[in-house]
């Protein structure tokens, strides 16, 4: 479904060059949860931004569905952004001004998508706030105003979703009722989420990644990955090389 292939990516500010990316090859499936774990700097967020079309590579190859985007131009970046992907953040960025309901049918804004509200209110159903539509963000807690990120995201049926650090801003019992809900999503789509915790990964995600310094460091699946806890990778990732 999506293949990335030695996709390099760097800034430049002045004389000084950071290498996000160095070459990194990656696939991915669809309805599955893929988790990409690594220290702050590691190239993790960075790859979720190519992936989502809202940075651009400097060489390699992104692949969706069989289909290059060497040669996509901004019309094909835009379509491919507002029909086939969905973003959760840890800021939530929910527009402070609109209603809960307002913030979801953004999406379908964008996309060009007639019957907004019966479709955003199906979304908010989903996630167990369609009661909250007409509430301003600032009426809710933050595993509500989360919610409403997720909504948005899936309000257009989306292939992808990604999430970066989507419970970062949350307490423990609200990150757990949140990971359960995108677990869920990922049911019948591909989830990629960025995260600093181990944990979470090891008891959500179908695949983990580990990322250190811009380079993929291993890949493969969750389960058989953490069946040894006291191998070299889990000690490095403990003792701080993995953040």
């Amino acid at each position: 479904m999506l293949e990335l292939k030695n996709i390099k990516k760097s800034y430049k500010t002045g004389e000084f060059v950071q290498h996000a990316l160095k070459g990194v090859s990656l696939t991915f499936d669809r309805n599955e949860f893929v988790c990409i774990l690594g220290a702050s700097g590691s190239g993790k967020t960075t790859l979720l931004n190519i992936i989502g079309g809202l940075d651009r590579y400097d060489s390699g190859d992104l692949i969706i569905n069989n289909m290059s985007t060497k040669k996509f131009n901004d019309t094909l970046w835009d379509a491919y952004r507002n029909n086939c992907v969905g973003f959760i953040f840890q800021s939530y960025n929910l527009i402070g001004h609109l209603s809960v309901l307002e913030n979801v049918e953004m999406s379908l804004t964008l996309s060009g998508v007639k019957d907004k509200k019966e479709k955003s209110l199906s979304a908010l159903e989903k996630v167990g706030l369609k009661d909250h539509a007409y509430k301003k963000p600032n009426q809710l807690s933050g595993g509500q105003m989360q919610r409403v990120a997720i909504a948005r995201a899936i309000v257009n049926d989306p292939e992808v979703i990604l999430a970066d650090e989507p419970t970062g801003a949350l307490d423990t019992k609200t990150s757990k009722q949140i990971m359960e809900l995108i677990k869920e999503i990922s049911k019948d789509r591909l989830v990629i989420m960025v995260t600093h915790n181990m944990q979470q990964a090891v008891r959500i995600s179908d695949r983990t990644a580990f990322f250190l310094l811009g380079e993929l460091v291993e890949y493969g699946k969750t389960e058989e990955m953490f069946s040894q806890p006291t191998d070299k990778r889990t000690e490095d990732y403990i003792t701080g090389r993995f953040g």
